[in-house]
């Protein structure tokens, strides 16, 4: 090979080896670790518009007119006679104790009774013959013809059968008997009132005393809600109201209600006022410790600062939305609580926590977080 061959070809090799220095160093670095992905999220800008519509609250229903049932006496349950959602009336019933002690203690109570009964006969046949030994003595002694001795024993004998100890100890036996009958009486537990098994919270053989509940009997037909109302819409309050309640486990529809107590003083450790709904469950659909929700009609706000209900997030008791924040070219979300006001179903008023013009999360707040990466899609699909 000729040495002008050599140069060529030595002078291509460098010419190639600084070529990829080059590019190397005008490469950017990838990073040690994945870039962060962005979370791609509608949203909507919080601005005045007239709200007319309802306050929404949610709750257990219970039932109105709920007893709780309790033994009066300590003992083991041999037969329980009702089940849970059965109709009972006062006095039926509900539950039988053994009373096989308690027999044991009635005939002895009843052996005492007609011992203090037999005395009492024997100390009356006593009583009348020492009535007639202390006259005899006492005509004597006007004669002259005893001595004031015996007089004295003969009245302290009358006095002694006659001071009532005998009749006192057959009220005595007869108070044990009637006790003992009463505590037999009890081993039979009957319903306080009319209604419905609510639920039987004991079994066939449990022991059971003065302290457990064993059944509950709910009136159906009367229901009842408490919400907890904040200051902001507990003027929006009245009694006797009527407000919708929806049992959407059972009915689609709404169900009467009417508010029937409001608080004046704020609930232990609690910012909010407890309400009373009652309302009329004559078909008996809805049942104690269902869920519901109450709307209750509230006037009108015209220039509310409002966001679309979609916006908002039930937290722990608070309402959440996530806002959009920008820097350095990013857009993310952060978490702020705010208080509500009324909605009309697509949009709430929103008194506290944001400002006009502020962004939110409609579609996809449940998939972020505070400090969440996002990317906005426009109403038209695009992003930004």
């Amino acid at each position: 090979m000729s040495n002008k061959r050599v140069n060529i070809l030595q002078w291509v090799t460098v010419i190639l080896v600084g070529s990829l220095l080059l590019i190397s160093g005008c490469s950017p670095q990838m990073p040690s670790s994945a870039a962060e992905s962005a979370i791609t999220v509608n949203v909507e800008t919080a601005e005045s518009r007239d709200i007319y519509g309802s306050i929404s609250y949610n709750g257990r229903l219970k039932a109105s007119r709920e007893v709780q049932v309790l033994p009066q006496t300590s003992a083991r349950i041999i037969s329980i006679n009702v089940s849970e959602g059965q109709e009972v009336g006062t006095g039926q019933t509900l539950m039988t104790l053994d009373s096989s002690s308690l027999q044991a203690s009635l005939k002895k109570a009843e052996a005492q009774v007609a011992s203090a009964k037999a005395n009492q006969v024997n100390n009356q046949i006593k009583l009348e013959a020492a009535g007639k030994s202390y006259e005899r003595t006492k005509s004597l002694y006007d004669a002259e013809a005893t001595t004031q001795v015996e007089l004295e024993n003969a009245k302290d004998a009358y006095d002694l059968l006659n001071s009532g100890s005998v009749e006192a100890a057959v009220a005595e036996a007869e108070a044990a008997l009637l006790a003992v009958q009463e505590q037999i009486g009890y081993t039979s537990i009957t319903a306080p009132v009319s209604g419905s098994i609510g639920r039987i919270d004991a079994s066939v053989g449990d022991y059971v005393n003065t302290s457990n509940t064993v059944a509950v009997i709910s009136d159906p037909q009367e229901l009842k809600i408490e919400i907890m109302v904040g200051e902001s819409d507990i003027s929006i309050m009245k009694i006797n109201a009527k407000v919708d309640v929806y049992v959407k486990s059972v009915n689609p529809d709404s169900l009467s209600g009417t508010i029937s107590s409001i608080a004046s003083v704020l609930a232990a450790n609690s910012s909010m006022y407890p309400v009373t709904i009652t309302l009329d469950n004559v078909d008996g659909e809805a049942k104690s410790g269902m869920y519901a929700e109450v709307s209750i009609a509230a006037s009108g706000v015209q220039s509310a600062l409002s966001i679309p209900l979609s916006s908002i997030i039930p937290d722990n008791g608070v309402n959440v939305v996530y806002s959009v924040t920008e820097g350095n070219g990013e857009m993310r979300a952060a978490r702020v609580e705010v208080k509500t006001g009324i909605n009309d179903g697509d949009y709430v008023q929103i008194l506290s926590g944001l400002k006009a013009g502020d962004k939110v999360v409609t579609l996809g707040n449940t998939l972020i977080s505070d400090g969440s990466l996002l990317t906005i899609q426009s109403k038209e699909g695009e992003r930004s």
